[in-house]
């Protein structure tokens, strides 16, 4: 079995496979936790959920807080007695970063080009919406060639309501109609038509500049909200970074040639 983390800005994913499957995962919040801390909510977590620590083999680990990376990578291993693989652009984990400094890539980008090459095959655009919304281009040799870095919605629509004094914090949801007829309505339609106008935007620009429209793979905590707004098929891969994570620490998951 393989215990997977992703490390993300404002939560932290945890997903224990068997292979590619993922069969158990849990959400929790990113926060500043000592190696003893991190210790304790991954033994809870797991003995809740009856997993024996003895048959984790591998573990993988992507992040973009580097001051927690060291204490839950050290966490895993007194626990589990796994090697940790760490996500980033030294590994050598089945796909090229064919950017200028792929030293500046994160790892959570990495583990998405991975999972959606190695799941849908190539070309495809990767669309993770989580405190940013990141775009990333994955070509049909398994090439990462990179991609844009956008607001996310949440931390786009905290801006609009921490920075306007009269405009009040809203549970985000899709509209039932365009023109909000209150306050409230009208935030709701602007956060998240705003959101879908962007995304659409760019996928379109992308597939215009890669000269194809190619596979667009949706994954992070706000994707299905936007994504059915979209006019066109998209995939809804929600564990997909447990997934490029797995197998980028496990060479023998990979397919030949991709998907």
């Amino acid at each position: 079995m393989i215990i997977a983390v992703d490390v993300g800005n404002s939560t932290t994913m945890l997903g224990v496979l068997e292979g590619t499957d993922v069969v158990l995962s849990w959400r929790v919040t990113t926060g500043e936790r000592t190696r003893d801390e991190y210790s304790l909510l991954i033994c809870s977590l797991m003995a809740r959920a009856g997993v024996d620590k003895a048959a984790i083999g591998t573990a993988g680990i992507s992040s973009v807080v580097p001051s927690e990376t060291g204490p839950i990578a050290d966490a895993i291993a007194d626990d589990t007695g796994a090697g940790v693989v760490r996500v980033d652009y030294r590994l050598d984990c089945g796909i090229v970063i064919a950017t200028d400094n792929p030293m500046e890539v994160g790892g959570d980008r990495i583990a998405n080009a991975v999972g959606a090459y190695f799941e849908y095959g190539g070309p495809a655009i990767v669309v993770d919406m989580g405190t940013a919304t990141t775009f990333d281009f994955i070509s049909a040799l398994g090439e990462y060639k990179g991609g844009l870095i956008a607001p996310g919605i949440v931390s786009g629509a905290r801006e609009l309501w921490e920075r306007a004094r009269m405009l009040p914090e809203v549970e985000l949801g899709r509209p039932e109609r365009v023109i909000g007829r209150t306050t409230i309505e009208a935030m709701r339609s602007g956060i998240y038509h705003g959101s879908l106008g962007q995304i659409e935007w760019i996928i379109r620009k992308m597939w215009e500049e890669v000269g194809c429209r190619c596979r667009v793979v949706f994954t992070g905590g706000y994707c299905d909200l936007v994504r059915k707004g979209l006019p066109f098929e998209t995939e809804f891969a929600p564990e997909l970074t447990l997934k490029g994570i797995a197998y980028a620490v496990e060479p023998r998951l990979r397919p030949a040639s991709g998907a």
